[in-house]
């Protein structure tokens, strides 16, 4: 018994002693890049997010002691005074910063026309660089029927259906509602989205027609942060396989900002010498006052 401690002491010890000593790595940051996001109001705004990526190497995000993002942050990441277009159908417009949304660019005058490519052109005179992406826009699906399932005060379900398209298709919906630090009664959906801050992005479900076999898609989803006295905004869109995969890949999906107020990682992009997804869509939006049903 003896012995077989000592053999047991002196394994031990070798293991410890056969251990590699900790190397000092000295890790590089990545050079900075532009990272941009698009969102389309129906016959209403085309809105480009640009910012800068970053590394939790190099910044400290959150303010001490909180989850909410810091300022000096915001203000490393954000690109205020960027030159950014799109082109299509022999057309070039130019969008114009918001004042109030540093970093958000948007144009009230852009067409959407489906099977028309859209091309994003993006200039940095900070970091200069320019950066651009391509994208087709889609034929728009429309809803078939949408409303609230009411069981309680605070549980809420929302069924809806539409007509797939032939082939293999992707979709994208989201739910809005008013801001809760927001005193407007009704949600308005065709105001300038971000600036106004009245409209708060509640949820997202991606769709894959894969799974449904028949060309009527019906489906009923319980939503969060909603209750029997709020009036939602829900929009659906038939989006490219491309960028489904995008959102699919993000790990939460929180809006158009919060996506970017995270390290880069590995995610799919259209987006040349840069990050994030440009993608021109066409949804379709219904406004529903819940407490009426």
């Amino acid at each position: 018994m003896k012995r077989i401690k000592i053999l047991l002491i002196v394994f031990i010890v070798g293991i410890y002693a056969c251990r590699p000593k900790p190397l000092e790595i000295d890790i590089q940051a990545a050079p900075p890049k532009l990272v941009v996001a698009s969102q389309i109001v129906p016959e209403t705004v085309l809105g480009v997010i640009v910012t800068r990526s970053f590394t939790a190497l190099q910044h400290e995000i959150y303010n001490e002691g909180s989850k909410s993002v810091s300022q000096e942050f915001t203000n490393n990441i954000i690109v205020q005074n960027a030159f950014v277009t799109v082109k299509y159908a022999g057309i070039t417009d130019t969008l114009f910063a918001v004042d109030t949304i540093p970093g958000l660019y948007v144009s009230a005058k852009t067409l959407q026309i489906p099977y028309q490519e859209y091309e994003l052109n993006v200039y940095d005179p900070v970091l200069n660089e320019s950066v651009s992406a391509k994208s087709s826009m889609l034929p728009a699906v429309k809803f078939d029927t949408v409303y609230p399932i009411v069981k309680g005060a605070k549980e809420i379900n929302l069924k809806f259906s539409f007509k797939d398209f032939e082939g293999q298709n992707w979709y994208l919906l989201n739910v809005y509602k008013a801001n809760n630090n927001s005193n407007i009664a009704n949600l308005d959906v065709n105001s300038i989205p971000f600036s106004t801050g009245k409209n708060q992005l509640i949820q997202t479900q991606l769709i894959n027609d894969v799974v449904y076999n028949t060309k009527n898609i019906d489906i009923e989803l319980q939503l969060k942060d909603v209750t029997s006295a709020d009036t939602i905004g829900v929009t659906i869109a038939n989006i490219s396989e491309g960028y489904y995969t995008f959102l699919q890949a993000q790990s939460k999906i929180d809006g158009i900002i919060s996506q970017f107020f995270r390290e880069p990682v590995n995610t799919p992009t259209n987006v040349q010498n840069g990050y994030g997804y440009f993608s021109a869509y066409d949804p379709d939006v219904k406004i529903i006052d819940i407490g009426k049903y």
